[in-house]
């Protein structure tokens, strides 16, 4: 049995039968109605066509139909753009690189399935390139790849057809692929075009930012507090998808942008973001911009989501530590240090310099203070009665609180698999709140450690 999902701008009208034009007497009315439908969607597609003459191309929409044996991904763009598609192991699944694209995929794609096909991402790695990530439900091997034009010439579809294979295969198929993009990121010292790697890319966005504001901090010699907020995933990993397929990128995107704009209201400090807009940041290279920046804290941004348990619900901060407090803690972490695989990037071994090592007295103070913050934080929130987690401060091994130097925590605002809390998180009021009691936690902080008082929680 075949199953279908398309969704999308361009598809005119279908007939089971085949006789879309009907027979005398109504024939010259049904081609009237064609030039009809075809002028509506030209107009609809036009603007698109004129917004990207000499600029990124467009992703108009996309459809995903096949079954367990055969599925066919087919993907409309404005431009014609070359793609670099190749296997990925653990879990498997397909990575379709190409230059940025605007997706303007309607959300409802992302329900999009077939017995072969969990699941479609997509987004931007940086400033030049965006990925489509396939994920499989039984391995599959990329097949027949055509493009085709449509909309009488102002789009084209790529279609790809994504075939069963046996797991032998997938997986040699995998490795020639890593083989090939390690290789060429060993020799040429960077990363190679596509390959996905974890390098830093200094045309990202994320990387934009950090070196503008570096420079106008040495410019104008502000001496505040950088707070660096880090909103999690991006681009083509969603992260958690919860009800109603809210994606955990979207929501603590939006929460970020909120702190961000009430942090620089109060004037006490500079803010900047790893990420602020939907693209793909690597876990270290976030660890990397703080430090580079010089952060006083990292404040990594996050919205979980638990299959088997919908009842868990409420607020969690979590502070770096080699072994974690508990399992759940583990698997969390585990999960979140897998973010680089689930965009399809191969890690690539941090160069560390031997001034970077540093002793471990700095380490210690460094996760004292981040305790520190943990401690006050909750303690804010206690005091303004917000809903918290039954163990609200926990401990494991997350990559992006690693920075030896920078006062670093990774705040659960929620799961998505609670109803309550994906209610509370689309609630304004209580977004106000929450970024309210964590910026006032963030005061309190930076106030006592430049007090130089005890190392204890903090009072309301």
């Amino acid at each position: 049995m075949a199953f279908s999902t398309r969704i999308g701008r361009l598809r005119l009208f279908s007939s089971r039968s085949g006789n879309v034009i009907p027979r005398l007497p109504f024939r010259n009315a049904a081609r009237l109605l064609l030039v009809v439908l075809c002028i509506v969607m030209v107009a609809r597609v036009a603007p698109a066509i004129a917004q990207t003459v000499g600029k990124q191309p467009v992703a108009l929409e996309a459809r995903l139909e096949g079954d367990r044996a055969v599925s066919v991904l087919t993907v409309t763009l404005t431009h014609k753009v070359d793609v670099d598609i190749y296997p990925m192991q653990a879990p498997d699944r397909l990575i379709i690189d190409l230059p940025a694209v605007n997706f303007q995929i309607p959300p409802a794609f992302k329900s999009a399935r077939t017995p072969l096909v969990k699941m479609v991402r997509y987004g931007l790695l940086g400033a030049d390139r965006a990925r489509i990530v396939i994920d499989l439900a039984a391995p599959a091997l990329a097949g027949k790849i055509s493009t085709q034009m449509v909309a009488s010439g102002f789009a084209r579809e790529f279609s790809i057809e994504i075939k069963a294979v046996e797991p032998s295969l997938f997986a040699i198929k995998a490795q020639e692929a890593e083989f090939a993009k390690r290789s060429l990121m060993l020799t040429t010292d960077k990363p190679a075009e596509g390959a996905g790697s974890v390098a830093p890319q200094a045309n990202s966005q994320a990387n934009s930012q950090a070196n503008s504001q570096a420079n106008s901090k040495a410019k104008n010699a502000d001496r505040r507090p950088l707070i660096m907020l880090d909103p999690g995933h991006g681009g083509p990993d969603t992260g958690a998808v919860g009800l109603n397929n809210i994606a955990e990128k979207d929501v603590v995107m939006a929460f970020a942008r909120n702190l961000k704009t009430l942090l620089e209201s109060r004037g006490h400090y500079r803010v900047m973001m790893t990420r602020d807009t939907d693209v793909f940041v690597p876990l270290d290279e976030r660890v990397r911009i703080s430090r580079q920046n010089n952060a006083g804290l990292f404040v990594s941004i996050h919205a979980d989501r638990l299959a088997t348990a919908t009842e868990v619900h409420g607020f969690t901060v979590y502070t770096g530590s080699e072994k974690a407090t508990d399992a759940e803690s583990a698997i969390l972490a585990e999960s979140e240090n897998r973010a680089d695989a689930m965009a399809g990037a191969y890690s690539v071994a941090a160069r560390e310099d031997i001034s970077d090592i540093l002793d471990d007295l700095v380490r210690r103070e460094t996760r004292s203070h981040s305790a520190l913050f943990a401690r006050t934080l909750l303690g804010r929130m206690e005091a303004s009665g917000q809903v918290m987690n039954k163990n609200p401060h926990r401990s494991a091994g997350f990559r992006v609180l690693r920075a030896p130097d920078v006062p670093s925590v990774l705040l659960e605002l929620g799961y998505l698999s609670s109803k309550t809390d994906i209610s509370k998180l689309s609630d304004g009021g209580f977004r106000e709140k929450m970024t309210g009691d964590i910026a006032d936690a963030i005061d309190r902080f930076f106030a006592a450690k430049q007090a130089g008082e005890p190392q204890g929680v903090l009072p309301h």
